[in-house]
């Protein structure tokens, strides 16, 4: 009777201690997001428009993982974003030029240490989703695929800690002629392809 719990004790030791699970790192971190507008249309009126994000403080965190090659590692990234949309001139709904909402990137992707260690400077790029979700429900939430590219550095402090420094550039695609954030009946429709924000973050990466 005790025979299967003991089996299954001894895989889950055996697992938690392999070296294959020892090189992991966990970064949470703080930064700032920079943004371009998007051009939108109104389909009822072909008047052009633009939505700007408000710029502002981000947060998220970065897992990493090592890989057989020497100065690679695979990463899982999620961002997350406060900010504000706002039209230059129109409106989203009768009297609304603003909406507060949330920013999400949940990616996957890799690091690349050109010295084959796994600290100092690095490229990275990942692929996933972007979430844009108005705190206000009476708006679309829109999901959309995304991709970031950037590089940084990770300053060696000792095994177990580093000081991680990011600078990248996360592109959410659009489909030009989709609707934009609506309340009731939607007039109005991207003209962009994509959406460009620009990340500096900075956090502390523990290894175990």
């Amino acid at each position: 009777m005790l025979r299967r719990p003991l089996i299954a004790l001894s895989l889950g030791f055996s697992l938690a201690t392999s070296p294959a699970l020892a090189d992991i790192g966990i970064a949470p971190f703080v930064g700032y997001r920079m943004g371009s507008s998007i051009d939108i249309e109104s389909s009822s009126t072909s008047t052009d428009d633009q939505v700007r994000f408000k710029d502002g403080e981000s947060q998220g965190l970065t897992l990493n993982f090592d890989l057989p090659d020497p100065g690679t590692q695979g990463e899982l990234y999620f961002g997350r974003q406060a900010t504000t949309a706002k039209l230059d001139n129109g409106f989203f709904a009768p009297g609304t030029q603003a909406i507060d909402m949330t920013v999400y990137q949940l990616q996957f992707g890799g690091l690349y240490f050109p010295g084959g260690k796994s600290y100092g400077g690095f490229a990275s790029g990942v692929l996933g989703v972007t979430r844009m979700e108005p705190d206000d429900s009476a708006f679309d939430t829109h999901h959309r695929a995304a991709l970031s590219l950037g590089g940084g550095y990770q300053f060696f402090i000792n095994e177990q800690l580093r000081l991680r420094l990011d600078l990248r550039g996360i592109y959410t695609a659009l489909d030009s002629g989709g609707s934009v954030f609506c309340s009731g009946g939607c007039e109005l429709k991207y003209r962009s392809s994509g959406y460009l924000q620009i990340e500096a973050g900075a956090g502390l990466v523990l290894r175990f």
